[in-house]
């Protein structure tokens, strides 16, 4: 009796040890609770660290590699804003996304400049469906990829859409919404204004240049190129697409036109030498261009709001995409002058 007593007590005691652990067992709930965590941990980084636009520009490639066929051949003809700048980063960004993909054959960029130069028209413009079509047949693309943005107050609407080269028929579009102050949309926007126009608010004159340039006597000499902190840095950019010997009064001619036709403002010029700004929302960057029978380089001169640290070769990425549309349009003026 006193042994069945004695089970009896010993299993009641085990039942509530066991019925107690169950009821506390820390795994259940921390594995709960981690993964809530881990979610929320990351969509915060993302938006920290990932701006709007990149993400909407992402949204818009998938969309792209989900309703055109494996392995045709696309263009990326143009994004319709009122920034060069902000149609070229999404131009840009849209392609790398593309491209990494591997899905799709993008054209090169770089085989669409001499049509669009011959052409007449730019990234940021509004392109009609026929000469869309037109271009497309001349580079052998099946689809073109074109769009726009747009102000619609506290958002931007991003619109991306699929044109079929051979019929002239639109077969996929996309909308997408985009914060108005996202930091890539203000960088970029025109001097002044948000992405499609309006004033911006800051301190009077931090989108301007400083007022007292750096002295650049006229000698009449080749410019003294300047030493860059670090050996191969952004400092100094070669160019390439003027053959030597240069013919210097035709340089000077054809990069002014380029630099007119980019709106870049030349601060000041003198044998051998442009100075010139590339302008943006709160942002401004001064570039020398350095010219003379042998050779033809850029210099970074001073900047507001790059995050330029010559000392650690950092600067904003799309400063060398300023320097690579002189460059196009360059070469371009100088052989047709």
């Amino acid at each position: 009796m006193k042994k069945n007593m004695l089970f009896i007590v010993v299993t009641a005691i085990l039942l509530v040890i066991i019925t107690g652990g169950c009821g506390t067992n820390p795994s259940v709930s921390t594995t709960s609770v981690t993964s809530t965590n881990v979610s929320n941990v990351t969509s915060s980084t993302s938006l920290a660290t990932v701006d709007a636009l990149d993400i909407t520009i992402r949204e818009a490639s998938d969309y792209l590699n989900d309703n055109i066929p494996r392995r045709n051949r696309i263009v990326i003809l143009n994004i319709q804003s009122n920034s060069p700048d902000l149609s070229d980063y999404i131009i840009d960004e849209l392609a790398a996304f593309m491209v990494n993909h591997s899905k799709l054959i993008v054209i090169d960029r770089r085989n669409l400049d001499a049509i669009r130069q011959e052409m007449n028209f730019q990234m940021s413009g509004d392109v009609s469906d026929e000469t869309a079509q037109r271009i497309g047949q001349m580079l052998g693309a099946q689809y073109i990829i074109s769009g726009s943005l747009q102000s619609l107050g506290d958002v931007q609407r991003l619109r991306v859409q699929a044109l079929v080269v051979e019929t002239a028929q639109i077969t996929g579009m996309i909308n997408l919404n985009i914060p108005s102050n996202d930091r890539v949309i203000m960088a970029l926007s025109p001097r002044g204004e948000g992405a499609v126009g309006g004033n911006r608010n800051g301190p009077a004159g931090t989108t301007q240049p400083p007022a007292v340039l750096p002295a650049y006597p006229d000698t009449g000499m080749k410019p003294e190129k300047r030493i860059p902190a670090r050996a191969g840095n952004f400092e100094i950019t070669r160019g390439t697409r003027v053959p030597t010997p240069i013919d210097m009064n035709r340089f000077f001619s054809a990069a002014r036109t380029s630099l007119e036709n980019l709106k870049y403002s030349v601060d000041s010029e003198g044998t051998g030498f442009i100075l010139f700004t590339v302008r943006g929302g709160n942002w401004w960057c001064q570039i020398r261009l350095c010219y003379w029978q042998d050779e033809y380089w850029y210099e970074y001169i001073n900047s507001h709001n790059l995050g330029a640290n010559p000392e650690r070769n950092r600067i904003h990425r799309n400063y060398r995409n300023w320097i690579e549309r002189v460059e196009r349009q360059l070469g371009t003026n100088y052989h047709r002058s």
